[in-house]
């Protein structure tokens, strides 16, 4: 007779795959290559998205010398396509190297659907 209890852990696990592949799209990213400006005070410093997700994004931060990278971070990105820039609050979560992870803190319904389009255009066949 068939054990019901490994049916059922099966059917769980299944489910729980389930459950992460589905997080696995809300987080989807994609690399990508857009102007970013950092405010800095009254300054608005330069820096490059090489990937980007509708929770974050990952910045080349090589010319931001001096920029204190360990506080909250205004962002605005010149996401192509787009009319105007996605503002976002971001919090730094990783630096390696020249490359900062950030996640958004504050970022508008609005803003988060045209990071979605524009990941979209990015999997598309023949990219944006």
């Amino acid at each position: 007779m068939p054990d019901s209890s490994a049916a059922e852990g099966e059917s769980e696990k299944s489910s729980d795959d389930l459950m992460l592949s589905g997080a696995r799209r809300l987080g989807r990213r994609g690399s990508t290559r857009f102007l970013v400006f950092v405010k800095n005070g009254r300054e608005r410093l330069r820096a490059r998205a090489t990937e980007i997700s509708t929770t974050g994004v990952v910045l080349d931060v090589r010319f931001l010398e001096g920029l204190d990278l360990d506080r909250l971070m205004q962002l605005d990105l010149a996401v192509p396509g787009f009319a105007r820039a996605v503002h976002v609050v971001a919090r730094p979560v990783r630096k390696v190297g020249r490359m900062l992870a950030c996640e958004f803190l504050s970022i508008q319904e609005v803003d988060r659907l045209t990071l979605a389009e524009h990941l979209d255009r990015l999997n598309r066949p023949g990219g944006a």
